[in-house]
Formats: structure tokens, C-alpha cells, sequence
């Protein structure tokens, strides 16, 4: 799939290159044979200014040139029939190819013709003059000054040539830099996309799970339907675990999705943070107890932060649920939350199983699965820390986590005691 993409863009990109270098060549082409020929036309507009007030300079004994005309400019004169009097200077047209310029409609204009692939600039001009030579009186009607375009057709080929051989280079350029490019630019999508297929794998197996323990214990009932409650507690106490599983998994998979989508909104305000962190500590104080864990909280007072309190709260029961899982009994938990200049510090570390160094990188990765990490006897969902580290990523902050096997682990959280909407 994603080699057709990159072939696509590759595809995509050198055909707008080569409509933007086309579009430029072109104009290039076009102005400079503009300029060319504008430069020929202006000569011969002053020169046809000349011929209309000056003294008629043809017909002389002396054979001597115009000044300041170009030598290759040839000048035909043409009688009221339509016949080539003579020409005047200039050889660069041959004789039998004179009368293929013969004024064709009587209209004045400047106008390019082609004679035996030779390209011309020809002004045709109309004017009476009578002029007594050779014994005889012309009656010139028109004069066409002509110009053998050659240097300038020469000019524009080598530039036709010049953009063309720049073209191909320019379009292989553009094939092989399109090919890195569009694998740099896809690198970053196949691996959103390899972790989104990881993420929907991950999602299907463990929404298979429960329902596959709920389906069976169902059948089980299904199977005895004279049994009593009692004698079906454990078919339901495992169903209904199963369902609160499932529940919490869907929960969290919904929070994920909406926040991959930016559906939903960090709702910040004025929070005292030392009471939420209490709140949290006190609610699982309890549970602690059955295992014989120590919680102890170290709690600066009062300790204010610009966040949302809902969010904030989540962060931490995830964090001290985390830590109550992998303690094992008479093993502690520590909460500290400490304000360090323009920063509010949270540290929740235990003395569990610890986590091993292979899997530290990856354990904010949704369903990530180390040999001790999220496994089904500690029912988690694997979503937790993906969910923490969201919260934590949308009020602008860090965390980290320090671990040792068989010693424990710490979790810290660093967040800006006031944010970017703060007044």
C-alpha cells in the first residue's frame, strides 16, 4: 500500500515539477524572443521614419550604406504594379528568392515570413516618391526592409536547447528527490499506521477476552437452569468481573480515541493540588491495608496549579493504582508533591516488582505487554499509562519513570503551576 503512495506522490510531484519548469521555460522563451524581435522591429520603425523625411537614399551613383542601419537589412522596392524595382544593399537574400516578399493585401506592418527555412523580418512600407535614374523616372508605391533573423533563431535555439537539456536533468533530479522525499514524509504515517493495526490486534484480542469468559459462564447457567443463585455464585461473581472489565477497557479505549481525535477538551482552572493528591491517597488507603501496604504522602500545602481537576485526579489514581497492583504485601507507597519555582513536581514511587530495562521504553504504549508488566492476573486493561501520559502531554508537562527489578519503581510527573491560558 504504501509503495503505490510513494509512487503516486513521486508521480504526482514530478508532473507539477514539470508543469512549473515547462511554464517557465516557456515564459523565458517567449520574453527573450520578444525582446529579440522588438529590438529588429524598432530598428526598422526608425529606419521607415528615415525613408518618410530624410532625402530618398537610393537611387545614387555612390554606392554608400545608410549609417547606423543594420548590415544585414535589405531594402526592396516595389512600383505601383507590384514589381521588384531593385534591391537596394545588402546580399544575405538570394536573387531568386526576392519575389516571394512581394506585398501581398497593401497593408503597412511589420510581419515574420519563412523563405527555404530562413526566417525574415520584413517592415513594409508604403510611399510615393518619383525618382529620376538610369535615364528614367521609378515611381516607388512600397519599401520593404528586410532582416534575416539568423542570429537571433540561433539565440532562442541554443536557449530551447539549454532548457531542455535542463529539463531532463532537472526531472531526473526531481524523480530521485521525490523518491527520498516521499519516503521521509511517509516514514512517520507507516508507523502511525503499523501502530494503529497494533492498537485494533491488541483492542480485538482483549475485548475478545471477557466476552469469551462471559459467553462461557453464560452457557454454564444455560446448561443447569434448576440450579439455585448459590449454587451459580461463582458463574455470576465471574461474569459480572469480566463485565467491569470489559466496561473499563471500553472506557478507556473511548478516552484514547477522543483524544487522538482532539474531541476532547483539557478544562483548565485553579486546582488545589495538595487536596486532590490527598483525596486520591485517602481513597486508597483501604485497599492498601488488605495487602498491608504502607501509603505515605508528602504533600506540600498549599499547592495550586492551573489544570483540570477531573484529569489531574485520573492521573493520579492511575498512577497509585499502578503502584498498588505491583506492590507486593508490607511493601510501600510514596506520593510527594513538591512546588519547584514555576513547576509542581508529583512523585508516586513503591517498592514493587520493578520493571525491566527492555521494557522501560514501552510501557506507555497502548497494550504493551512486558513479562511481569500488564498481564491478565493483574487485571489491567494495558491502557493506564497511555492515558497518563496523555493527560500529562495535554497540560504541557513531562513524566518519567525510574525502575529496578525486584526493588521497585518510580513514577514522576512534572507539570507548569500555571498554563498558557492562565490570566
Amino acid at each position: 500500500m504504501f509503495r503505490k503512495t510513494r509512487i503516486r506522490l513521486v508521480t504526482l510531484n514530478v508532473i507539477v515539477f514539470v508543469l512549473l519548469l515547462n511554464g517557465l521555460g516557456s515564459a523565458l522563451y517567449v520574453s527573450m524572443q520578444y525582446r529579440l524581435y522588438a529590438q529588429v522591429d524598432a530598428e526598422l520603425r526608425q529606419i521607415g521614419k528615415r525613408l518618410l523625411f530624410d532625402p530618398f537614399p537610393f537611387f545614387r551613383p555612390e554606392k554608400k550604406r545608410m549609417l547606423d542601419v543594420d548590415r544585414r537589412m535589405v531594402f526592396l522596392l516595389w512600383d505601383d504594379r507590384g514589381e521588384l524595382i531593385r534591391k537596394e544593399y545588402g546580399d544575405s537574400i538570394d536573387a531568386e528568392e526576392l519575389l516571394t516578399f512581394r506585398p501581398r493585401g497593401g497593408a503597412d506592418g511589420i510581419e515574420t515570413l519563412t523563405v527555404d527555412g530562413q526566417t525574415y523580418r520584413v517592415y513594409t512600407l508604403s510611399i510615393d516618391k518619383r525618382v529620376f535614374a538610369d535615364g528614367r523616372v521609378w515611381k516607388v508605391k512600397q519599401i520593404q526592409m528586410v532582416v534575416n533573423l539568423e542570429p537571433e533563431e540561433k539565440m532562442l535555439n541554443t536557449l530551447l536547447y539549454v532548457l531542455g537539456i535542463g529539463g531532463v536533468v532537472s526531472i531526473v533530479i526531481a524523480v530521485f528527490a521525490g523518491l527520498f522525499l516521499a519516503k521521509r514524509a511517509l516514514i512517520p504515517i507507516q508507523l502511525s499506521w503499523e501502530k494503529q493495526q497494533r492498537f485494533i490486534a491488541d483492542a480485538s484480542h482483549e475485548l475478545r477476552t471477557p466476552l469469551s469468559v462471559i459467553l462461557l459462564h453464560l452457557e454454564r447457567l444455560f446448561r443447569n437452569p434448576d440450579h439455585t443463585i448459590e449454587q451459580e455464585s461463582e458463574n455470576i461473581w465471574v461474569s459480572i468481573q469480566e463485565t467491569k472489565r470489559l466496561n473499563k477497557l471500553v472506557s478507556d479505549l473511548l478516552t484514547l480515541a477522543r483524544s487522538d481525535s482532539n474531541e476532547l477538551q483539557i478544562m483548565k482552572r485553579r486546582v488545589r493540588l495538595d487536596e486532590l493528591a490527598g483525596k486520591a491517597v485517602q481513597s486508597f488507603q483501604q485497599l492498601a491495608e488488605l495487602k498491608e501496604i504502607d501509603v505515605q504522602a508528602d504533600i506540600e500545602q498549599p499547592l495550586e496549579i492551573w489544570g483540570d481537576e477531573e484529569r489531574l485526579y485520573q492521573l493520579l489514581v492511575i498512577l497509585l493504582d499502578n503502584a498498588l497492583k505491583y506492590t507486593k504485601e508490607k511493601g510501600t507507597i510514596k506520593v510527594t508533591c513538591r512546588r519547584d519555582s514555576h513547576w509542581v513536581t508529583m512523585v508516586v514511587a513503591d517498592t514493587g516488582i520493578g520493571i525491566s530495562k527492555e521494557d522501560l521504553p514501552f510501557i506507555f504504549d497502548r497494550f504493551y505487554r512486558g513479562d511481569k508488566m500488564r498481564s491478565r492476573e493483574m487485571e489491567g486493561t494495558g491502557l493506564g499509562l497511555s492515558i497518563a501520559k496523555w493527560i500529562v502531554d495535554a497540560h504541557g508537562g513531562r513524566i518519567r519513570v525510574e525502575s529496578e527489578e525486584g526493588v521497585g519503581s518510580s513514577f514522576t510527573v512534572t507539570l507548569p503551576s500555571r498554563g498558557k491560558d492562565a490570566g
